[in-house]
């Protein structure tokens, strides 16, 4: 399974989130564009009146995603990350870079290092990229140690102490870039409603408020959801699962979602989608909690109630959480 096709099929938004509703004479115009960005389909679609220059705006939004990718691909050796990863001491960092990495930094100790960037060496030993390895035990624990020497960020400048550890923002990237384009979207007098979908990684807004209907993909089979939900205006959810991108050795599924305590990937549960208020902070989570699995991830959401969040099995049943998905009926299959 490509890396670009697996990710498409994280979670779906369904058709109906820009169906009318609204009243007047004048019928807003829809947009929807896309491109392939992070290794996946990333889609926006705009709402609004007919004199809006789509052509700016879209022009515009791909210019902002185009920098994230650039500077944070941890496969682009030309990337600003993998010349920040090469570097042994400290390094001034370009600002997308800059944020990414802080952010990444100060979510360790929150999610209680569920969610951690410094594991870009242990997923390079994985080769997710290319045709998938699992690594021998003793590279694993040499690079989990590694993992832990000194690494800061000082303003802009990314201090290090020696080549480890390699910072991976696979984690982090696609909710920032969301929240990215977010940012310029609200910004522009007369859009009035919009989704922006980087994989999965989904934000909305509607200027009258309205709520965005989200189906979840069933972890049992692309073609089947879990359950929807309702996306209220300005929110932002994502989704993790064992089925994104992964190779099988000797029957063995080994999936990208890896647990930073011992380098392998988490098994608790198959899918977990999370809401939140912006596209990061879901992104980040959704990781997190799947590294956690059910039974932590449920003490995590009691005092973290902001969080929403529910985890599914391989058959997409509900095993955990602090929501509930809507059934589907026979037209949204």
């Amino acid at each position: 399974m490509t890396a670009v096709l697996a990710c498409i099929l994280v979670a779906v938004a369904v058709a109906i989130y820009l169906t009318g509703g609204y009243s007047g004479i004048r019928k807003p115009e829809r947009m929807s564009k896309s491109r392939v960005l992070f290794d996946t389909i990333v889609k926006i679609d705009i709402e609004g009146p007919g004199e809006l220059d789509y052509s700016r705006i879209y022009t515009a939004v791909w210019e902002e995603l185009d920098g994230w990718e650039r500077e944070l691909d941890l496969y682009d050796t030309l990337s600003d990350l993998d010349r920040a990863n090469r570097c042994d001491s400290q390094i001034i960092l370009p600002k997308r870079l800059a944020s990414a990495v802080g952010k990444g930094l100060d979510s360790i100790i929150p999610t209680g290092g569920h969610f951690d960037i410094r594991i870009g060496e242990i997923t390079a030993l994985w080769d997710f990229a290319g045709d998938g390895v699992v690594p021998e035990t003793r590279k694993l624990s040499a690079a989990i140690d590694r993992m832990h020497r000194p690494i800061r960020m000082r303003g802009d400048t990314l201090v290090k102490s020696g080549f480890s550890p390699r910072l991976d923002l696979g984690g982090i990237a696609k909710g920032l870039a969301a929240d990215a384009v977010f940012a310029i979207l609200d910004s522009i007098e007369g859009v009035e409603r919009f989704i922006i979908d980087l994989g999965g990684n989904i934000r909305v807004k509607d200027e009258g408020g309205k709520a965005f209907e989200i189906g979840v993909q069933s972890p049992e089979s692309p073609d089947k959801l879990a359950g929807k939900f309702s996306l209220a205006s300005g929110k932002a959810c994502a989704t993790a699962g064992d089925y994104q991108r992964f190779f099988v050795v000797d029957g063995i599924r080994y999936h990208h979602i890896l647990n930073p305590a011992n380098g392998v990937p988490a098994r608790g549960c198959s899918a977990v989608t999370v809401l939140a208020n912006d596209a990061v902070t879901a992104d980040i989570m959704s990781t997190a909690l799947f590294v956690m699995g059910p039974e932590a991830g449920s003490v995590f959401l009691e005092s973290n109630s902001e969080i929403k969040a529910v985890f599914l099995d391989s058959t997409g049943t509900i095993i955990a959480g602090n929501f509930d998905l809507n059934p589907v009926s026979q037209d949204d299959r």
